[in-house]
C-alpha cells in the first residue's frame, strides 16, 4: 500500500510535534510497566521483559528520527534512509511479540527463557565443533557450560528439554511462528488472529525483501546509486524523479516507525489499561487524517481496541 495522502500532505504535516509526543507516551509506558506492573503476573521476569522491551522499541524509533531528520551535515544525508528497513522491521517484529505474548503471559514469557536455553547449546556445539581443541577457547566453552547448567536450573527444565532442546523447547519464534503458535494453542481470538495475518502478510514480506535485498530490495534502493539505472527507470527528467521517488521512501520510513511504535504502545495499554488510552486515541486521530496506512491500522484493530 502506498501512502498516497502523505505524499499530498507532507507539507501540512508537524513531523517534529508527532516524534515528541509519541516518544513522550512510549516513555510514559515503560515507566508504567515498571512501576505498576499487575500484582496478578507474578513472575518479575515478565515485567522486565516488557519494560526492556518497550525502552529497545523507544530507542530503534529515536534513531530512526535521528537519521531521516531533514537537516543535513557531513554525518547525515537524506540517503541513509534507504537504509532503515532493518530497523523499521524491528518495529514490526516486536510489535507482533508484544502481540504475541500478552495473549498469556504466564505461558510465553517462560518459554521465551527457555528458547534462551536452546540458543547457549547452539552457541556452545558450534564453538566445540569449530574450537574445541584450541587451548586459548577452553576457559570460553568451560563458561559457557557453567551458564547452560544454570539456565537448565532457573528455567526448571525437565529432562526431555535438556536432552533435546531443539525438539522440546524450540527456537524464539519469528512473526509467522507465533502466528502458527498462537493458532495451535487457542490462546488468541480469532479478530486477533486475523489481525496478525493480515499484517505480516502485508509488512513483514516488504520489509523482509527490503532487508535482505531480494531484487525489489536492490531496484528500489540501488537506483540511487547507478545513474544508468536511474536513466532507465526514470526517463530523461530521471534526476528530479529519482530525487522524488528518495522522497517517498523516506516518508514510508518515517510513517511506518510511526504507526509501528503507536501500535506496540496501543497493544499495551489495551491490555493493562495504565490511563493512556485517550491519548493514544489523540495521536491515532492525528495519524489517520493524512495517512491510508494508519487508517486501515486504526480500523482494522485499534478503534476497538482503544474504546473511548
Amino acid at each position: 500500500m502506498e501512502d498516497t495522502r502523505v505524499l499530498k500532505e507532507r507539507d501540512r504535516f508537524d513531523y517534529k510535534l508527532i516524534h515528541e509526543t509519541l516518544e513522550k507516551l512510549c516513555v510514559a509506558t515503560a515507566n508504567l510497566l515498571e512501576r505498576e506492573w499487575p500484582a496478578k503476573y507474578k513472575v518479575d521476569s515478565a515485567r522486565e521483559v516488557f519494560f526492556q522491551s518497550v525502552r529497545i522499541a523507544t530507542n530503534t524509533y529515536s534513531t530512526i528520527f535521528f537519521i531521516i531528520a531533514d537537516v543535513e551535515y557531513y554525518a547525515r544525508r537524506k540517503v541513509y534512509a534507504l537504509s532503515l528497513p532493518p530497523l523499521v522491521r524491528t518495529l514490526f517484529e516486536q510489535l507482533i511479540a508484544f502481540v504475541f505474548l500478552i495473549q498469556d503471559i504466564p505461558k510465553y514469557i517462560p518459554w521465551l527463557f527457555k528458547t534462551g536455553y536452546t540458543e547457549r547449546i547452539i552457541q556452545l556445539k558450534h564453538a566445540d565443533k569449530y574450537h574445541g581443541t584450541k587451548a586459548d577457547w577452553k576457559d570460553y566453552i568451560d563458561e559457557l557450560k557453567k551458564q547452560i547448567d544454570l539456565e537448565a536450573k532457573s528455567c526448571q527444565l525437565t529432562a526431555a528439554e535438556i536432552a533435546n532442546p531443539r525438539k522440546k523447547i524450540g527456537r524464539w519464534a519469528t512473526p509467522g511462528a507465533m502466528l502458527d503458535r498462537l493458532k495451535r494453542d487457542g490462546t488468541a481470538t480469532q479478530d486477533t488472529l486475523d489481525y496478525v495475518e493480515y499484517i505480516n502478510d502485508w509488512l513483514y514480506r516488504e520489509l523482509s525483501g527490503q532487508t535482505h535485498l531480494n531484487v525489489s530490495g536492490i531496484t528500489m534502493r540501488g537506483v540511487h546509486f547507478s545513474n544508468d539505472a536511474a536513466k532507465e527507470v526514470f526517463g530523461s527528467n530521471w534526476e528530479e524523479e529519482r530525487n522524488e521517488h528518495l522522497e517517498q521512501y523516506r516518508q514510508k520510513q518515517i510513517w511506518l516507525s510511526v504507526i509501528l511504535m503507536l501500535a506496540i504502545v496501543s497493544e499495551i495499554e489495551g491490555h493493562f489499561h495504565f490511563g493512556r488510552n485517550q491519548k493514544a486515541r489523540e495521536v491515532w486521530g492525528i495519524l489517520i487524517k493524512y495517512s491510508d496506512i494508519a487508517l486501515d491500522f486504526w480500523e482494522t484493530r485499534y478503534s476497538a481496541l482503544l474504546p473511548e
